[in-house]
């Protein structure tokens, strides 16, 4: 008995490769820095009014987070940005890792930012998620305070009103 084979299998083109991923240009990147910079602002803003009148805890500690996420990327994209695209991260924790990193040779001050700004994440995790826990008006002025510090020494030290 004659053994049948299979047909030959039709053979498929290979998947095209991407387009290769052009880093962000000087002036797309400083563009980019200045709109994070002035919603950093907003939110730190939004903060302090909360903070001021004592209300709405859990929002102003969100906003006081926000103002120092958007503050971090405009410092990352300032220094050059981090990856292939010479852009700022994607998420939060990658955010606050890359400043970490800058900041870690600038002297206490700086780094006390950094942790700054893991602090107000946690806070702003258990605010936003916390279903048992909850901040209160004290954590509230608390992290407003970090924020603004964090906001004038970024400021300070890159320019970020300059750019």
């Amino acid at each position: 008995m004659k053994r049948m084979s299979d047909p030959a299998k039709k053979k498929h083109s290979n998947k095209p490769r991407p387009a290769a991923i052009e880093p962000l240009a000087d002036d797309e990147r400083l563009e980019r820095a200045r709109q994070e910079w002035s919603k950093g602002l907003l939110h730190l803003q939004e903060a302090d009014d909360m903070a001021r009148l004592r209300i709405a805890p859990n929002s102003c500690i969100h906003s006081a987070y926000y103002a120092m996420h958007h503050v971090a990327a405009s410092v990352i994209l300032v220094s050059g940005g981090v990856g292939r695209t010479k852009s700022s991260p994607a998420s939060h924790t990658h955010v606050i890792e890359h400043f970490a990193k800058l900041v870690a040779v600038e002297g206490v001050d700086m780094v006390e930012c950094g942790r700054m700004l893991s602090r107000a994440h946690t806070d702003r995790t258990t605010a936003d998620y916390g279903l048992v826990m909850s901040a209160d008006i004290g954590d509230a002025i608390a992290t407003t305070e970090d924020a603004r510090r964090f906001v004038d020494r970024c400021r300070d030290r890159w320019g970020l009103d300059r750019i």
